[in-house]
């Protein structure tokens, strides 16, 4: 089947058509970005930050994490078939609009061929996603990298550095990684970003500002299909609390 870029192009493009990200697909898409953005010529020849729109949109967003998902699959040297496999299943179960899944999937495929200047790429992210926004990001990361059923070292220092890059804490990457691991105790507590040895008024605090953060209301911007993701890691996040007031009985 033929790719027309039509929908891709279409699909709420605005600050992703600039900068490092911009030039990359330029590369790939050439004069089709002009069908959207007669300014995307400039991705060829250096960027301005203060030119781009600064509202994400749902395209902004499933474009820059195409891209980023593309460097931490070819992370560990290797392009693993299962990591392909989820990231089609993830984009078909999550976007209603197939053919903007079909072309997302085409932009991945040649990404994987090209030079990904991740440090830039990833700060150009952080500049338009809000907070909320970026810890889904690193949540979709995660579970890229969990596709084969584990994530290796090579994955983990990708992530930490592009969480870093997002200008996430190393408390809040620790966070997100003890989500996608065995659920002991002491995950429990990484997962509110609080010690073992935290006081009850503390865990309480940490939960109420982490359940903010969490939830999905806060990414309603980009979209239903990204709502339902959300739902499911708000949801841990309120498992945990549940699991550590039953431990400590308050």
């Amino acid at each position: 089947m033929a790719i027309s870029y039509k929908t891709i192009i279409g699909a709420g493009l605005g600050w992703v058509l600039f900068g490092p990200i911009g030039a990359i697909l330029g590369g790939i898409f050439g004069s089709r970005l002009d069908e959207k953005n007669k300014n995307a010529q400039r991705i060829s020849s250096g960027y301005s930050y203060g030119a781009p729109p600064t509202q994400t949109q749902m395209g902004d967003f499933y474009v820059s994490l195409i891209i980023v998902f593309a460097y931490i699959v070819k992370a560990d040297k290797k392009i693993k078939k299962g990591e392909i496999a989820y990231i089609k299943k993830y984009l078909m179960q999550t976007l209603s609009d197939q053919k903007f899944v079909q072309e997302l999937m085409f932009l991945f495929k040649q990404t994987l061929d090209k030079d990904i200047d991740i440090t830039n790429v990833v700060r150009q992210i952080s500049m338009y996603l809000d907070m909320s926004s970026r810890i889904q990001f690193l949540h979709l990361l995660f579970g890229l990298a969990q596709a084969d059923g584990s994530i290796d070292v090579a994955e983990k220092k990708s992530i930490e550095q592009i969480a870093l890059n997002l200008g996430l804490s190393y408390q809040d990457y620790e966070s997100i990684l003890a989500i996608y691991e065995p659920k002991t105790n002491d995950a429990l507590y990484k997962i509110l970003e609080v010690s073992p040895n935290a006081s009850n008024e503390e865990i309480i605090a940490s939960y109420k500002r982490l359940a903010q953060l969490y939830h999905p209301d806060k990414v309603a911007h980009l979209g239903p299909d990204l709502i339902r993701t959300a739902e499911e890691k708000f949801k841990q996040i309120n498992d945990a609390y549940r699991q550590i007031r039953s431990i400590r009985n308050f």
